[in-house]
């Protein structure tokens, strides 16, 4: 199957880079010449130099015979335009990145008439992430499956954590919580937990919940605390602006500094409930002055040098809820060494939604009583993956319990959570599957579409 990607920056770059791995036929399309050399020459991939809304260049590198085009250059404009020609010729499904806060009533619009079947927006995904790193401190990423009923987390464990060697049949216990470890990441290594396995400081696990006993798993690992009330951001770009106005929901009272006047200007009348000042977020004196009494600090500005030293600055006056955009892999690795944990990058987020798009379209769409995937998020920089699916009447092993010798799934692959009507289920030996349970699926060495996928 053919994508088409249109855009080559950090978004395009990481998007190439895990559909490469998907094993589809990428073609990536950019006007700067050196970067679609960096991009070709890191992955498996053709590229061509040129306007992506050009239906000359489109037809050229074979919209005709592709699946799904992908428009995330910087303008939002440029990537509704791509889609809607992609459309007319042929191509079966769009996505557009559309930033823009005045698009967001107009989805339904460019639906209908733009010929853009799916649209993502990686600053206000990134916005929403930050926010629930900042609210769930020291865990590492989070998501919410099944209404809101299931949770699946990746947490860092420290030395002094309480599951630091604790053996798998002892996790519960620990924690005073049902939950269910579904991965464990040893410096990058995989590792799908049995029994005989044991948890270790520095190890990053990933597991599932549900939401009471997951607040009951955070609070033991010292990770849910304290009511952030106040929080300092840095940076008034768009994902400033998104998370600005998510944390200013929640009730939190957020200062936002952006070095450009008419910037500020800007956003004081968008977001007239935040107190936003013109300043340098790296005038240590003034960021002295703004941290104090604030729970949080957020540092936003689109220069990794710049954010690094404002989480540095923030991590030396104490903060411990300390988020900071870096697209570089050195800083971001020299950040978390100095034991800031929530560093972050736009390229990743609204990944699991395009990822779900291409791996239907291999197997032909979602088709009724297929089994097929609902939803997938990626976790841990994508080595995790959650996904949700229903089981219909026809699936191979419904009603036999999961201790049976004939229940085999894949290695790596874990039925983490299982919601039967309103009650949701932490699967044991006992458990069996019936028609209509929506289960999620953990695994960090498979790419499953269907469910029939996660059997051995």
């Amino acid at each position: 199957m053919r994508v088409i990607i249109v855009g080559g920056s950090k978004v395009g770059y990481a998007l190439t880079k895990h559909i490469c791995e998907e094993g589809f036929d990428v073609v990536i399309i950019d006007k700067d010449e050196e970067r679609i050399g960096q991009i070709t020459d890191a992955f498996d991939c053709n590229g061509y130099v040129g306007n992506g809304g050009s239906p000359g260049l489109l037809k050229k590198a074979g919209i005709d015979s592709s699946s799904l085009l992908i428009a995330v250059t910087k303008s939002d404009e440029t990537n509704i335009m791509c889609c809607g020609v992609a459309k007319k010729l042929g191509v079966k499904r769009t996505i557009a990145a559309v930033r823009g806060p005045e698009y967001g009533e107009d989805r339904a619009f460019f639906f209908t008439n733009m010929g853009v079947d799916m649209q993502i927006n990686p600053e206000k995904s990134a916005a929403e992430e930050v926010a629930k790193l900042i609210k769930y401190a020291g865990a590492v990423e989070i998501e919410h499956f099944g209404d809101g009923n299931v949770n699946v987390a990746t947490v860092q464990i420290r030395e002094d954590s309480v599951l630091a060697d604790a053996l798998m049949p002892e996790v519960q216990a620990r924690l005073g919580a049902q939950i269910l470890v579904c991965a464990i990441d040893r410096g990058g290594k995989m590792i799908t937990p049995k029994g005989k396995h044991q948890i270790k400081a520095g190890d990053k696990i990933t597991f599932a919940a549900a939401g009471e006993e997951t607040d009951k798993a955070l609070k033991q690992l010292n990770i849910l605390k304290k009511v952030v009330r106040k929080a300092v951001i840095v940076g008034g770009s768009k994902l400033g602006y998104y998370l600005t106005k998510s944390l200013l929901s929640q009730g939190v009272k957020v200062t936002l500094v952006d070095s450009d006047p008419a910037r500020c200007r800007e956003l004081l009348q968008k977001l007239p409930k935040a107190d936003v000042v013109n300043a340098n977020g790296a005038d240590a004196e003034f960021m002295e002055k703004a941290l104090k009494g604030a729970d949080a600090c957020a540092a936003v500005t689109g220069k990794d040098e710049e954010n690094l030293i404002i989480s540095m600055f923030a991590k030396s006056f104490g903060l411990q809820r300390i988020a900071a955009e870096i697209d570089n892999q050195d800083y971001e690795d020299m950040l978390k060494k100095s034991g800031i944990d929530h560093v972050f990058s736009t390229r990743d987020v609204g990944l699991g939604g395009i990822l779900r798009d291409a791996r239907l379209l291999s197997i032909g769409g979602e088709k009724d009583n297929d089994n097929v995937i609902k939803r997938l998020y990626t976790l841990n920089s994508g080595k995790v993956e959650a996904a949700e699916f229903e089981v219909d009447g026809d699936f191979k092993l419904l009603g036999m319990e999961f201790k049976n010798p004939g229940f085999a799934l894949k290695s790596g692959v874990l039925i983490a959570m299982i919601v039967r009507g309103q009650e949701t289920i932490v699967p044991d030996g006992a458990s069996s599957l019936q028609k209509g349970d929506r289960i999620f699926v953990v695994s960090a060495e498979h790419k499953i579409a269907r469910l029939a996928d996660i059997l051995a």
